[in-house]
């Protein structure tokens, strides 16, 4: 066996059914620029990307747009939600940077990340409010 045989024997087979599904705002410029990157990384794809923006966008029966709009959610292959720095290691994990999210898990570091996930969050949710606004002011 050869060892390209090898690797490929390790690696889990993803089917479609075992996507991981990402629920981000096409509208915020940081967030549009990783999921650019993440999806240009998604060779086999693993993911599926869903712009929570987008004019024809409904939300899942489990989540307002609000909530959706208030952190990053991400919908594992059973059914499953989480939120945060979590949907982060769940990508990260399903692109091959298994080393960076068991960086992340380390207890100080997982601790300081979701602080300061959370504090983004808290500023992106009012940037996007604001955009929001400012855009019914306008068409008014």
């Amino acid at each position: 066996m050869n060892n390209q045989a090898k690797v490929s024997e390790m690696r889990p087979k993803l089917e479609s059914e075992d996507r991981f599904e990402v629920f981000f705002d096409g509208d915020c410029p940081l967030c549009k620029r990783e999921i650019n990157m993440i999806r240009r990384k998604d060779k086999h794809h693993r993911l599926i990307l869903t712009d929570i923006s987008a004019t024809d966008f409904r939300p899942p029966e489990e989540f307002t747009l609000d909530e959706l709009m208030r952190s990053i959610h991400g919908k594992m292959p059973t059914g499953e939600y989480v939120v945060g720095v979590e949907v982060f290691r769940q990508i990260y994990r399903r692109l091959g940077f298994r080393k960076t999210v068991r960086f992340s898990q380390t207890p100080g570091i997982g601790t300081l990340l979701n602080a300061g996930y959370f504090a983004f969050a808290k500023l992106r949710y009012w940037h996007a409010m604001h955009r929001v606004k400012k855009r019914v002011s306008l068409s008014q």
